[in-house]
């Protein structure tokens, strides 16, 4: 990405609803846009169980966090943070959707369009059997999920104001429609970015 499209972050939620603990990445992504508490700048993407399907949805972003219910095999509600190199060891074979945003990642570089920095941030999960309230273990982390997310936001404010990406090729189109409109907060948060361009270490999130 060089030249033509301003950077932008996005922030995705992934997870099953009526899978218990799964859907911790979902309810906290609502969490923080019903609280309002999102910088202005950031696109909403409520992905579910989508894999591919969130190809043109994704478009346009450089800096993209995601939220899920990751099992790592660690103690239930413990925060894991996957950036980088990491990403190619996110355990895909326990989870349906993990394996969906890793062939999207994938299919995003094969077409240039790759985010310029994505970061995962998760949950391990108690339970993920049927049922739509989460462990109370995990619905103790979700504060902190929520936290480390803005604080990892809130990082890349400076490096996206300012900045501008390379035009997407494949017809890529910036408006983000929700995967479930009926159950949508509302539209999508089109923000402007902050201050100047610049790289530093990445945030602690405590994972």
């Amino acid at each position: 990405m060089s030249e033509g499209v301003p950077l932008q972050i996005g922030l995705l939620g992934l997870g099953n609803l009526m899978r218990t603990d799964d859907a911790v990445g979902m309810l906290t992504l609502r969490q923080l846009t019903e609280n309002h508490r999102l910088p202005k700048g950031v696109r909403v993407i409520e992905g579910e169980t989508l894999g591919l399907d969130l190809l043109y949805r994704v478009g346009g972003i450089s800096h993209l966090l995601v939220l899920d219910a990751v099992d790592t095999g660690v103690a239930a509600g413990t925060l894991v943070r996957f950036a980088g190199k990491d990403l190619d060891d996110l355990p895909i074979s326990k989870s349906v959707h993990l394996l969906g945003f890793s062939d999207l990642m994938n299919v995003l570089r094969l077409m240039d369009a790759a985010p310029v920095e994505v970061v995962l941030l998760g949950v391990q999960p108690e339970s993920t059997d049927w049922g739509t309230v989460l462990k109370p273990v995990v619905e103790a982390a979700k504060s902190q999920l929520a936290d480390a997310a803005l604080k990892q936001i809130k990082h890349w404010l400076p490096e996206v104001s300012g900045l501008v990406a390379a035009p997407l090729s494949g017809g890529f189109h910036t408006e983000v429609l929700r995967s479930t409109p009926a159950r949508s907060l509302g539209p999508e948060r089109t923000t402007s970015a902050v201050p100047k361009h610049g790289h530093s270490r990445p945030p602690d999130t405590g994972c």
